[in-house]
């Protein structure tokens, strides 16, 4: 006889992002999954991503979506809670920043298509970097 659902696996586990703060430590943030209310500012989010990315290439984003996104006031759907706990770590912004785009993708897409999106977006910028001072390796 079949027993109970097993509602644990389906279960969205948070995700831990180990960051450095301003006080020279490594902490791990811990941001929950979106509730659906966020979930659609989130989804509003990736579309805007990815047009601003160039990924859907022609698309104008819809009015539907741009209702959304300006529904997104001094919140930070993406990181939640882990927002603020970031802030008051001394996290630097432009990292916070980073990591509420990958959320956005994490939570909508998939790790593996936040991930991509995070080594292309951060390597080139990288690379962009290096080569504005000099310090890119030379072929």
């Amino acid at each position: 006889m079949a027993s109970g659902s097993d509602f644990a696996a389906w279960a969205i586990p948070d995700l831990t992002i180990p960051l450095p703060c301003a006080d020279g430590t490594t902490r791990e943030f811990v941001v929950h999954p979106p509730s659906v209310e966020d979930s659609r500012k989130l989804l509003a989010s990736a579309v805007r991503g990815e047009v601003e990315l160039g990924i859907l290439k022609g698309v104008k984003i819809p009015d539907e979506v741009q209702e959304v996104l300006d529904s997104i006031k001094d919140e930070h759907p993406s990181l939640g809670s882990a927002y603020q706990e970031m802030v008051d770590a001394g996290v630097n912004p432009i990292t916070i920043d980073r990591m509420a785009y990958y959320c956005v993708f994490y939570w909508t897409r998939s790790k593996e298509y936040a991930d991509t999106i995070a080594v292309l977006l951060w390597a080139r910028e990288q690379a962009d970097a290096e080569e504005a001072t000099g310090t890119a390796p030379k072929d």
